[in-house]
């Protein structure tokens, strides 16, 4: 290059830098100091501290640890149910109640609580936050979390408006506190499949309701008028280990579909099984019903499947969880169980129609989950793998959106860290030994329903 030319070259280079710095408002000879002034905002939902209080940051440090707990999620104010919950902790039960942002600030005057506030939950260091929308009955999921984290053995899953009968959570299996596990196995009554039986049954009518016909919520409504579907016989069995899951049902206005409140009368309550059997009905493995997230006990060995999906309505929620969990907890040796009437269930007005609107997927996707989850296999050797499978295959069918998968795989890695202990697969069977006391086996293969040696089906 000539000299011309580089000279050229520099005078370009310098013209170029000094209408640069004239855009930028720059000095060429000493430049300019920074102002510091605002040129963007944080969104306050975006700060982590917001609001935080000197009572928050004390609650932050609390380090009790409790092996009952129960969880409530409420956007009202402290009720009669929740008040009763309260003085179960002087029977040491621990209790948290999980706020969300259109709820109170402030739940003092229940007695023992734990009330997670916003400022807490955003404050908290669960992977799950990141995944759970705010006005959303999941994040009751926080609280899940937040027990196991705090040594929870057993979880009371229960509603801000379902009022225990009695200051007491009867649970099979254990002493009248809940605290110890009784030695032996387990004795309850059983349904025996008749021959040609549908996928689901309706345990209702073998509790004798008052109001006649009824079915839960969530029953798939093709089964609603009967078709095979509800009081099958039952005798009494004995199982070698509790139900992991253990339902209790509801008088007063029981846990029932916006269908059936359009179409019955209320109230309806529930008289209990037949005298000569156990008071509490467990159901076979491969038989599919609707539990909820009003009034049911959960043990260690069932807390992975606590997790309530949050891309569908909460009148749906907690009824895919059931499906789902069901599914898998045959998968670990392990069975749901339906227990007598033990709250009341103080409901709230509700817009019946809203409600029919909010329950949509119930109506037209119960009987298409049941089907799916009945064929569904899978090879995959832990119980870990097998969640996220399975969570993924509802996602590829329309069941829920992206973010339960990713949601569940959030749930997963933070019940690790936490020091949860996933169950082993049980490759083999429930046993249970029936009322004449000859011992039956329910066969579960290494892939559930269907047996081992196939793929997740995706």
């Amino acid at each position: 290059m000539s000299h011309a030319a580089t000279l050229i070259l520099v005078w370009a280079i310098a013209l170029t830098t000094h209408t640069l710095a004239v855009e930028k408002g720059i000095s060429g000879v000493s430049g300019s100091r920074f102002a510091g002034d605002v040129i963007r905002d944080v969104p306050r939902e975006q700060l982590a501290f917001a609001g935080t209080r000197r009572s928050d940051l004390k609650a932050m440090r609390d380090t009790r640890n409790c092996e009952r707990w129960i969880v409530v999620t409420s956007i009202f104010q402290p009720s009669p149910a929740t008040r009763m919950l309260g003085q179960m902790t002087r029977q040491g039960w621990c209790y948290v109640v999980v706020a969300d942002i259109n709820g109170p600030s402030e739940y003092d005057d229940v007695e023992g609580v734990v009330y997670l506030t916003v400022e807490r939950q955003r404050a908290l260091h669960f992977q799950i936050l990141d995944h759970t929308p705010w006005r959303h009955f999941g994040r009751k999921n926080v609280g899940f979390l937040y027990a196991i984290a705090h040594g929870a053995k057993i979880i009371y899953d229960t509603d801000d408006d379902n009022r225990l009968k009695t200051q007491q959570i009867p649970i099979l299996g254990f002493d009248i506190s809940g605290k110890v596990r009784l030695p032996g196995p387990v004795n309850v009554s059983w349904p025996k499949e008749p021959s040609g039986r549908p996928l689901v049954f309706n345990p209702y009518p073998s509790f004798s309701p008052t109001c006649g016909h009824i079915w839960p919520r969530g029953f798939p409504l093709d089964h609603v008028q009967g078709h095979g579907a509800e009081n099958w016989t039952l005798t009494q069995a004995t199982l070698e280990r509790p139900p992991a899951v253990q339902q209790f049902l509801a008088d007063e206005d029981p846990d029932v579909d916006a269908v059936f409140r359009l179409t019955r009368k209320l109230p309806c309550g529930f008289n209990g099984l037949p005298q000569n059997l156990p008071e509490v009905l467990a159901t076979p493995p491969h038989v599919f019903l609707p539990y909820n997230a009003q009034a049911t006990v959960h043990l260690y060995e069932a807390f992975w499947g606590l997790m309530l999906p949050v891309t569908v309505h909460g009148r749906v929620s907690d009824i895919w969880r059931a499906y789902l969990t069901q599914k898998l907890l045959w998968d670990v040796g392990q069975v749901v169980s339906f227990h007598p009437a033990h709250v009341v269930h103080d409901r709230v007005a509700h817009d019946y129609l809203k409600d029919f609107q909010s329950e949509g997927d119930l109506y037209l996707k119960s009987t298409a989950m049941v089907a799916f989850l009945s064929r569904w296999t899978s090879d995959a050797p832990t119980l870990v793998e097998r969640i996220e499978q399975l969570w993924a295959a509802l996602y590829s069918r329309g069941f829920v959106e992206l973010g339960d998968l990713r949601l569940a795989q959030a749930w997963i890695r933070d019940l690790l860290s936490i020091g949860y202990e996933f169950p082993d697969l049980q490759l083999g069977k429930i046993m249970w030994v029936d009322g004449d006391g000859a011992p039956s086996v329910a066969r579960l293969g290494a892939g559930g329903a269907s047996g081992a040696g196939k793929q997740a089906e995706l």
